[in-house]
């Protein structure tokens, strides 16, 4: 999010049309990776849309594993109940932490972009100045003050 924000701020400050245009997106990038090998999934129909996904994006029909990249704990816990029992997990902090390989399976016809938007109300020097200036404390506050902690617990079995 912060390297988002540097980047939205440059494009606020030096070209500020290109947003009030609506022409800038930020690719959302999962914030989770489930995935299971074929042989462990027990859901049929799964396996054959996977198999049909796979050969309509990339050509071939068959991988080791099934993925599903997940963007939401509700999406997560979808996964794990399609791919189980026992599916592997991966949490992404972000883009950095995703291979170049990997980027098929979620740039392409399933791709979510968020567009970059302004209100009309928004004042941009008034945004670039509270988010980029010199109010350290004031804007330390606020993110103490909208804080929100979420644990990161290991997962229990759910299929006991």
């Amino acid at each position: 999010m912060h390297i988002r924000l540097l980047i939205i701020t440059f494009f606020l400050q030096f070209f500020p049309e290109l947003i009030k245009k609506g022409h800038v997106y930020v690719l959302q990038t999962p914030l989770f990776r489930v995935r299971n090998r074929r042989t462990k999934i027990r859901n049929k129909q799964v396996i054959a849309d996977a198999d049909a996904k796979t050969e309509r994006i990339t050509g071939n029909k068959k991988s080791d594993f099934i993925t599903r990249y997940c963007y939401s704990e509700e999406e997560r816990l979808t996964a794990i109940s399609e791919l189980g029992p026992d599916p592997e997990i991966t949490r992404f902090k972000g883009l950095g932490e995703i291979s170049p390989d990997e980027f098929a399976g979620f740039i392409g016809p399933d791709i979510r972009l968020e567009q970059v938007t302004l209100n009309k109300n928004d004042q941009v020097q008034k945004l670039l100045e509270y988010y980029m200036g010199k109010n350290t404390m004031e804007r330390q506050n606020f993110i103490i003050d909208n804080l929100v902690v979420e644990e990161d617990r290991p997962e229990e079995d759910e299929y006991e």
